[in-house]
């Protein structure tokens, strides 16, 4: 990143931020004021110019999210004016919160008919049973799954207080419960209220435009809602429908229209001001500098002047940062923005991510039905999904980890578990359902080299600052790997005549890196080499998967029928396949962002938000980076 100033005269700042903006270069920060300087800031008319276009922003965003779609815009910005703008989305908004305020209202009375809909056949019973309803009072009653005694209760209750005076039907829900109807004499409708209060039971009071009516009128008119309701439901989705093909592109272009508007707004209070001349400051890439004062040049000759701010003058402020990696790698920065970005200067760790992460869940799930699964399953969401968001990335993250998984699969010689076996794969290296040692052999191995790498990295980033530190973050990695081999070479594993110069060797740098690092150096040693032994998880997981997928292949004989054993074992094996998926990936985030990125990441990076022209897509990338 380079910091530029650009300089010019006083009446060509709006347009110079207009070109600026064209351009999407320049990440655009207050410049420090001089005695001479001062910001521009905003006269009472132009603040009061902010609030109104404010407010066309606010109902246009309401609007498209009451549309619930993103139309494409075709028309250029300057297109729609300020005024016509408002207009247009200040109607739009209003339209539209009145559909969706008649949708919720038509919804919540079909959901409240609904409710009432095991009534109608106790309705009906009364009404075939000739019972005169004039002077009828109807309780509407809930009874839970469980109430069979309550129901024998407060029938007796009722018996005991109105003798034959009421009628009390049943009928179950489909939640489980059981919609009664209570029909008493309006003379008794106090007693049996308080009797219905004393028990607790549940009662539904109708709707207001249904209470005055008879329970014949009733059922009635509630039938008929309930088919009428559907029609209103579709004729409110077909107006809300017609606005959006009638202003759903205006709405987006409006959208577009005042967000640059206000960023340019933004800007000018950025600006810092003589009563001739104006002062602009911010950050662009090093690659494009050039481009910047070539086109700023063609648009205005030499009244704009571009120079590169020296770094003393902002030394010490937090610089934007903007990750740059290869279209592989770039997939894998879904993970590393979980974290807070790196600082400027300092390491990405994306690179490192996209080739360890998908390596370390594929050691773990290690099996090639799995994978191919996981592939298949990634491919879909990967079709379904749109470029540049994190569904298209999880998809592409999960096509790297099945590839890995396949491979490892062929490794351990395991289809579905111990079914590769079955039909004449081999392990490779190692069968993991014996090979428990050398599996944690391996997974020491990889968690030794991931740790190396991280320190590795770590004292090559702080050579240009604090060489003693970087110093001893390269004791350490020298430290942890003579360890390791001496370790080899005590079990055997190296000749063991490499013991004893490891060991010395060990007892040199030991000193060194007291020397580098501090008293608290042996604390950290042992910290460091507390993270290796953390990635012993990665055999531990992967033996409890591949262990699962042999329960799940002996299950096929176990049950008696060939059938009923074969759907356990489908089951068992989908069970084990989820937690294959969600369990890796849990302990492989957490050995890179606790074990690998202590070693080197340096958080505090503030994004890179150049002032250019809106865009829904750019909008949305940058909610999802924050």
């Amino acid at each position: 990143m380079s910091r530029i100033r650009m300089l010019g005269p006083r009446d060509q700042l709006q347009a110079v931020l207009g070109r600026v903006q064209d351009l999407g270069l320049v990440h655009l920060v207050e410049p420090a004021e001089a005695e001479s300087l001062s910001l521009l800031g905003l006269t009472s008319e132009q603040k009061r110019h902010v609030l109104s276009v404010h407010q066309i922003s606010k109902d246009v965003d309401a609007a498209l999210e009451l549309l619930d779609e993103a139309p494409s815009s075709t028309k250029a910005a300057a297109d729609i004016a300020l005024p016509r703008a408002a207009l247009i989305a200040g109607r739009s908004r209003r339209e539209l919160e009145a559909l969706a305020e008649q949708r919720q209202g038509v919804e919540e009375e079909r959901a409240l008919i609904m409710k009432f809909r095991p009534f109608f056949s106790a309705f009906r019973k009364i009404s075939q049973s000739g019972l005169d309803l004039d002077g009828i009072r109807v309780f509407y009653l809930v009874l839970r799954e469980d109430g069979e005694q309550e129901l024998r209760r407060m029938r007796a209750a009722l018996r005991e207080a109105l003798e034959d005076g009421f009628e009390l039907l049943s009928q179950p829900s489909e939640s489980g419960e059981s919609a009664m109807l209570l029909a008493v004499p309006a003379t008794d409708a106090a007693k049996a209220e308080q009797l219905l209060s004393e028990a607790g039971v549940q009662t539904l009071s109708l709707p207001d435009q249904f209470e005055d009516e008879s329970v014949s009128a009733t059922i009635q008119r509630m039938q008929t809602r309930l088919e009428d309701l559907p029609d209103e439901l579709a004729a409110i989705e077909r107006e809300r429908r017609q606005i959006a093909r009638e202003r759903g592109r205006d709405l987006a272009q409006i959208q577009a229209t005042v967000r640059d508007h206000l960023a340019t707004i933004e800007a000018m209070e950025q600006a810092v001001v003589t009563p001739r001349a104006f002062v602009l400051e911010g950050w662009v890439p090093s690659a494009a500098r050039t481009e910047l004062k070539q086109q700023l040049g063609k648009a205005f000759g030499n009244q704009i002047e571009v120079e590169t701010v020296l770094e003393e003058e902002w030394a010490g402020e937090t610089v934007p940062v903007v990750l740059t990696n290869p279209r592989l790698f770039r997939p894998f920065e879904a993970i590393t923005r979980m974290m807070p970005l790196p600082k400027y200067g300092t390491v990405d760790p994306t690179p490192f991510v996209a080739v360890f992460f998908p390596m370390f869940f594929g050691v773990v799930l290690g099996d090639i039905g799995y994978g191919t699964l996981l592939g298949v399953i990634s491919l879909i969401l990967r079709i379904r999904s749109k470029p540049s968001t994190t569904k298209r990335a999880i998809s592409e993250i999960g096509l790297a980890c099945s590839l890995f998984t396949i491979i490892f699969g062929f490794l351990y010689g395991e289809l579905f578990g111990d079914l590769g076996h079955r039909i004449g794969l081999h392990p490779i290296i190692f069968n993991r359902e014996e090979a428990f040692f050398p599996f944690l052999g391996l997974a020491i191995a990889i968690g030794d080299v991931h740790i190396v790498l991280g320190l590795v990295v770590g004292a090559v980033t702080m050579f240009r600052g604090d060489k003693r530190r970087a110093l001893g973050k390269g004791m350490a990695a020298v430290m942890v790997v003579l360890i390791a081999l001496a370790l080899m070479a005590a079990f055997e594993m190296l000749p063991e005549r490499f013991f004893t110069p490891l060991v010395i060797s060990i007892l040199i740098a030991f000193p060194i890196l007291i020397i580098a690092e501090g008293v608290l150096a042996p604390i950290e040693l042992v910290s460091t080499l507390g993270n290796v032994l953390s990635y012993a998880r990665i055999m531990a997981v992967g033996t409890a998967s591949v262990m699962m997928a042999v329960v799940a292949n002996r299950m096929t004989g176990a049950f008696g029928g060939v059938v009923v054993g074969t759907l356990f074992a489908l089951l068992f094996h989908l069970i084990n396949f989820v937690l294959g998926v969600f369990s890796p990936t849990i302990h492989m985030l957490r050995l890179h962002y606790v074990e690998f990125f202590g070693k080197f990441y340096s958080p505090g990076g503030s994004q890179y938000r150049p002032f250019r022209h809106w865009s829904a897509q750019q909008g949305a990338i940058e909610e999802r980076s924050e």
